[in-house]
């Protein structure tokens, strides 16, 4: 996204709708559910609350103090460390020409390491990021699957995470399955499947997340404002998005993950440090507590997101403009006032 294009944000906020289904629990910032309630199915090592690292390397903070279970860094470490039982996911970057790293790095992390969750790709629909087509996507996906399973059958591999779960980006993804079912026949097998969780406009030229790669003759989608990218009202209803579009392809049964979301705006724009904690507090009340009897996992008592990772540790100046998501001080390497409120939730489970 281009922060310099965005329009002035109002100050006051605007998404005070509720929720059409399910209401949510009062904003009591304290989980409503028992800590053995709260751990994941053992469907993989990864728990729930996690982190995505982007400045410095993760052996440089003392995370410990954020009870947090896993991590990401949006790319492939050969030799994570073992830092208080974190578990780190792994992310195989994909481009038009192919992907990284190599199938043999794969291949021997994957033996040494079995069991590891695997992330193809990040924001493959973003043409700033890893920008495939749906038919490259569906081939990129069915080479590293077998890779992966190959080396490790115990492996659990998850499609890359798009930005948001709005109509144009799931219609990335029907194409995905379209053009595997042509290919390969049947469904792309996904273990976990994985959405990002950001609210940003769509339109082609201009701020946001442009329009999924390979779609073409469409110059916009969803047309939020700046003063979307916290509404909670919004946020319920991709992930719901998301879960009904699982369920309608069969998936039903299958995890979902948010292994990215988190506040992108800058501070000038009224995102400042009292906002970003309203709203990351709320996502983990949502997390935690929002159940559907007809959508959510069963194995996880039907929640609709078993595991998300709030973006970022470290990442204090988003696309050079002063932002106030980081839970770190990449410099001093302390925890921030966020970075407190991160830690409070989390040491408060039963």
């Amino acid at each position: 996204m281009q922060v310099a294009d965005l329009p002035a944000a109002p100050r006051e906020k605007t998404n005070s709708a509720p929720f059409a289904e399910p209401t949510p629990p009062p904003q009591q910032y304290l989980p409503l559910v028992l800590k053995d309630q709260y751990r994941l199915p053992p469907w993989s090592g990864t728990a729930r609350f996690g982190f995505g690292v982007v400045k410095n390397p993760i052996e440089q903070y003392n995370v410990s103090p954020l009870g947090a279970e896993w991590y990401v860094d949006f790319g492939f470490r050969g030799d994570p460390p073992p830092l208080f039982d974190l578990e780190y996911v792994q992310t195989i970057r994909l481009s038009e020409g192919g992907y990284s790293p190599a199938q043999a790095t794969i291949e021997a992390y994957a033996r040494a390491r079995p069991g590891t969750l695997w992330l193809i790709g990040n924001e493959p629909d973003a043409p700033v990021q890893d920008c495939v087509t749906p038919p490259q996507y569906a081939q990129h996906y069915h080479d590293l699957h077998g890779i992966i399973k190959g080396a490790d059958p115990t492996a659990k591999v998850a499609i890359g995470g798009v930005v948001q779960a709005t109509p144009l980006r799931l219609q990335y993804l029907d194409m995905i399955l379209d053009e595997y079912d042509d290919l390969y026949g049947g469904m792309i097998p996904v273990d976990v499947w994985n959405v990002h969780g950001f609210i940003l406009q769509e339109k082609k030229g201009d701020w946001g997340c442009q329009i999924p790669c390979g779609i073409e003759g469409v110059t916009q989608g969803e047309l939020y404002t700046v003063d979307d990218h916290d509404n909670m009202t919004i946020f319920h209803q991709q992930i719901r998005a998301f879960r009904i579009w699982m369920k309608d392809h069969g998936e039903r049964n299958k995890p979902l993950i948010v292994s990215e979301y988190g506040i992108l705006m800058p501070t000038d724009l009224g995102f400042d440090q009292p906002r970003v904690e309203s709203f990351m507090l709320a996502t983990f009340d949502y997390f935690l507590n929002t159940k559907l009897s007809w959508l959510g996992y069963p194995a996880d008592d039907n929640r609709l997101v078993q595991a998300w990772s709030w973006y970022s540790l470290d990442d204090d100046h988003f696309e050079g403009y002063d932002s106030y998501s980081h839970l770190f001080n990449p410099t001093t390497k302390q925890l921030t006032a966020l970075g407190r409120a991160y830690r409070d939730y989390t040491s408060a489970l039963p």
